[in-house]
């Protein structure tokens, strides 16, 4: 036998990364590839002369992304407890270095980039996301007990409002109500007391209506998001040729690369617009697709995190999820006017490095946490061996006693299994 082929033989043929959970991400990254090239193509071809610059660009960053997930699915999650608090603190300070006027690269009005060469750039919100969700992992994980203590709320609010004002501050008020759901999200599942949940989530939501209000341009995309008709050829033109995109593709859509929208009609057709685009070229069936590819990836986030070995592994599983699964929700809803305009990305299918590379290397964590808790058994306690024709322990198999004596069995048998990471006795 040769050596290839025994070194063929010895692959092991079982693995304990979500390989279901994988191939979402990659059919993912697959439609925004093809997505990308064709919502930017005729522009880079009249601004640069090469139709395939950003599609280039893209699957660069997509290959970047790809090499840091699979290295980053092989650490252990435990260990970014050292590097959860110097990694806020370097986000925290990007955040700042942002919106100084000579540093941050402004586009229309909002300072949210940090420009390293023509080619590389990095948005410190996209790294924020996942800072905040590395250290409250660790953070509430050790505070699990005491939540509902003063101190641990106001530390939580002082951490979230912190992050979230110099979000505000560029502005990206879009991402900033991303950030307070996903640390919402990760406060409930901790284990936070309803009554002092409602009580944060209701002074949350009158802050985000507060800022939501408070500037004419956001009180403008309110008022065009009742009524967009009001004014078609300004502050509506969006919301309503995002409209047309989706109604005009029909069931089928007219033809991957056969849509009209993208030219001149829809603004940010690669970026904020771009599942506008998809409906329009790929029909009701293409967009019902990445509906369905979203919600896969939130059940199995989701299941990741039910079956996680710790609290730490659970936060963490809980914070991805919610990141994905509610930013994408957010940009289709936005796209089919469901909610009011918000400029933020299709996580794996819109145009950009920063939040490609970031939602790989979340999705990262995500496998190895669920890694970790396919290799754990289901059962915590000692593995016996069963004793021919027997029980486990060895005793001889009695009959169950007649009448309601089996009651007791059938109860147990009704009790919801609780996750390895609950605080209650699963007993």
């Amino acid at each position: 036998m040769s050596l290839a082929r025994r070194a063929i033989l010895r692959l092991p043929r079982t693995t304990t990364y979500d390989l279901s959970l994988l191939a979402v991400v990659l059919a993912l990254l697959a439609v925004g590839l093809a997505m990308v090239y064709s919502a930017s193509g005729m522009r880079a071809l009249d601004t640069l002369d090469e139709p395939r610059y950003f599609l280039v660009q893209q699957a660069i960053w997509a290959a970047i992304g790809l090499v840091a997930m699979v290295l980053i699915a092989r650490v252990d999650y435990h260990r970014y407890r050292a590097l959860a608090l110097p990694l806020l603190a370097l986000t925290v300070a990007l955040l700042v270095i942002v919106l100084v006027p000579s540093v941050g690269t402004r586009v229309g009005g909002a300072a949210r980039w940090l420009r390293l060469t023509s080619f590389a750039g990095i948005q410190p919100a996209e790294l924020a996301k996942l800072a905040l969700i590395v250290y409250l992992s660790f953070w509430l994980a050790s505070r699990r007990g005491r939540l509902g203590r003063a101190g641990v709320v106001g530390g939580f609010l002082a951490i979230v409002g912190g992050v979230t004002a110099l979000v505000v501050a560029e502005p990206d008020l879009g991402t900033a109500i991303v950030i307070v759901a996903v640390a919402f999200a990760m406060y409930f599942v901790a284990g936070a007391r309803p009554a002092i949940f409602g009580g944060l989530l209701l002074f949350a939501t009158i802050v985000v209506g507060g800022l939501a209000l408070v500037q004419p341009y956001r009180l403008q995309r309110v008022l065009t998001f009742l009524d967009p008709w009001s004014d078609p050829r300004g502050s509506g033109f969006q919301t309503i040729q995002a409209i047309y995109g989706l109604a005009l593709g029909g069931p089928f859509g007219e033809g991957l690369g056969a849509g009209k929208e993208k030219f001149g009609y829809l603004p940010a057709p690669y970026t904020d617009s771009i599942f506008a685009v998809l409906g329009n070229e790929l029909g009701l069936l293409g967009t019902l697709c990445v509906v369905v590819l979203f919600l896969v990836l939130a059940f199995k986030g989701v299941r990741i995190a039910l079956r996680a070995t710790d609290p730490e592994g659970a936060l963490l599983a809980t914070g991805v999820t919610v990141w994905i699964a509610f930013q994408a929700w957010v940009n289709m809803a936005v796209v089919a006017s469901l909610v009011p305009m918000t400029g933020i990305t299709l996580p794996f299918i819109s145009y950009g490095g920063s939040s490609l590379c970031v939602g790989l290397v979340a999705v990262g964590i995500l496998l190895n946490v669920g890694r970790q808790g396919a290799a754990e058994p289901a059962d915590d306690g000692p593995r016996l061996s069963r004793a021919p024709g027997g029980r486990r322990d060895g005793r001889s198999r009695q009959p169950a006693p007649g009448g309601r004596g089996g009651g007791g069995r059938a109860k147990r048998g009704r009790a919801l299994p609780l996750p390895r990471w609950a605080a209650r006795s699963r007993g």
